[in-house]
C-alpha cells in the first residue's frame, strides 16, 4: 500500500479551524509470523507493532498518564507504528502539531511528548462536541473541522461523511475545485472504486486505523472458547463505554450467560497463572502467561479459583463468571495480548 501524505499550510488550516495541523498517518499493515507453537507452522499471523515502536512503549505510558488517558495507548501505538514504524526521530510525526516543517523534531521523547499532547486536545475536542472516537482519529486526517462536521450531521462517522467533507471541504481548500480523483490502491477502498479526492486527505483514514490495529489476525480457532455459551455481547473495537460514556477501544470480547447464573471460565490456553487479583476496572481477573508473548485475561470475575504460579490446562476452569469492577452485568471480559499488545481475540477463537 503507498503511503498518503497529506501536509496542509497553516494558512489552509486556519481555513478549516485547526489550531494545529493533525498528525500525518502513513498506514501500512504490521504483521509478524505467529509461533509454530499453536499450529508446528508458520502459516497463522498476528497483527504486531515493530518493536522498534514498542520500545518507546513506556514513555508513551508515562505521557498518556500525566492526562489519565492510559487507556489509550494501544491507539497511540497504532498511530507511530503507520506514522514512522519508529524508523525516524521524529517519532510520532508530530513537528507540525506546534507549527514546525515535517521531521523537524529530531528527538524521539521530544516527538512523543508532543504527539500524546496533540493527541490528548483532539481526544478533548472528541468529547466537547459529542462525537465518537472514530470521528477523532479521521480528525488526524482531516484537521478538527471535521470534529464540528460530523457534530452537526449526526455525531457519528460514516465513510459517506468522510467522503463528502474530502470533496468538499478539505480538497477545495487546497485547491481541488473541481472534484479531481487519483487512483488509490486499498482493500478499503475496494469497494468504491479505488479512488481519493487530489488534496482531500484519505476518507478511508478510519478504516486503515481499525486495520493497524486489528489486521492480519488470523488463528482459525487455536484458541478454545473461555465459556461453554459463546454469546458475545461485545467486540473488539471501538466503542462507548457503557459507564464512563467515553469513547475508547474496548480491548477484548465480551460473553454474557444467556440462561444466567454464574458459569465457569476456562482458560482458553494451557499456561501460567501470573496474576489473580482484583482491581477498580476489571474487578477480580486472572491473567496467564501462554508462552511465545502470548497472554490471555479473563476479567470482571465473581469468583477466582487459581493462584498465582498455578500451572493450568487449555480448558480447566480458573473462576466464575460475574459482575466485579467497572460492569454493568454478569459477563466475562476476554482479552489476549501479543507481546505486550492487545489483539484482537476473535479470529483467534475461530470466530
Amino acid at each position: 500500500m503507498k503511503p498518503l501524505t497529506f501536509y496542509v499550510k497553516s494558512k489552509i488550516g486556519k481555513v478549516l479551524g485547526w489550531s494545529a495541523l493533525g498528525l500525518v498517518l502513513l498506514i501500512t499493515i504490521l504483521v509478524t509470523a505467529f509461533s509454530s507453537y499453536f499450529t508446528g507452522t508458520d502459516e497463522n499471523e498476528l497483527a504486531s507493532i515493530p518493536e522498534s515502536v514498542l520500545k518507546w512503549k513506556p514513555i508513551m505510558e508515562e505521557e498518556l498518564a500525566k492526562y489519565g488517558m492510559e487507556d489509550y495507548i494501544q491507539i497511540v501505538l497504532a498511530i507511530t507504528a503507520t506514522e514512522s514504524d519508529g524508523s525516524q526521530l521524529d517519532i510520532m510525526q508530530s513537528s507540525e502539531a506546534i507549527g514546525l516543517a515535517p521531521n523537524a523534531i529530531q528527538d524521539p521523547v521530544y516527538s512523543i511528548q508532543i504527539g500524546v499532547k496533540h493527541f490528548k486536545n483532539v481526544i478533548d475536542q472528541m468529547n466537547q462536541t459529542g462525537v465518537d472516537l472514530n470521528t477523532a482519529i479521521q480528525s488526524y486526517n482531516f484537521g478538527s473541522g471535521y470534529l464540528t462536521y460530523i457534530a452537526d450531521n449526526g455525531g457519528v462517522h460514516t465513510t459517506e461523511l468522510a467522503e463528502a467533507y474530502s470533496k468538499e471541504v478539505v480538497a477545495p481548500s487546497l485547491g481541488n475545485t473541481s472534484g479531481q480523483t487519483y487512483p488509490y490502491s486499498a482493500s478499503v477502498a475496494d469497494e468504491k472504486g479505488n479512488y481519493l479526492y487530489t488534496n482531500g486527505g484519505n476518507f478511508y483514514y478510519v478504516d486503515l486505523v481499525q486495520q493497524a490495529l486489528t489486521d492480519g489476525v488470523t488463528g482459525n480457532g487455536v484458541l478454545a472458547f473461555p465459556v461453554e455459551d459463546q454469546t458475545i455481547t461485545s467486540t473488539f473495537g471501538f466503542r462507548v463505554h457503557p459507564i464512563t460514556g467515553e469513547n475508547k477501544l474496548h480491548g477484548g470480547v465480551d460473553f454474557a450467560p444467556v440462561n444466567g447464573g454464574n458459569p465457569p471460565v476456562f482458560a482458553a490456553l494451557k499456561g501460567k497463572v501470573t496474576q489473580a487479583a482484583y482491581s477498580s476496572s476489571w474487578g477480580n481477573y486472572v491473567k496467564l502467561t501462554n508462552g511465545n508473548g502470548i497472554e490471555t485475561l479473563y476479567a470482571h470475575l465473581k469468583e477466582v479459583t487459581v493462584l498465582p504460579g498455578q500451572q493450568v490446562e487449555t480448558g480447566e476452569s480458573i473462576g466464575y463468571m460475574g459482575t466485579s469492577g467497572s460492569s454493568t452485568g454478569v459477563h466475562l471480559h476476554f482479552e489476549v495480548y501479543q507481546n505486550n499488545n492487545r489483539i484482537n481475540p476473535a479470529p483467534l477463537l475461530g470466530l
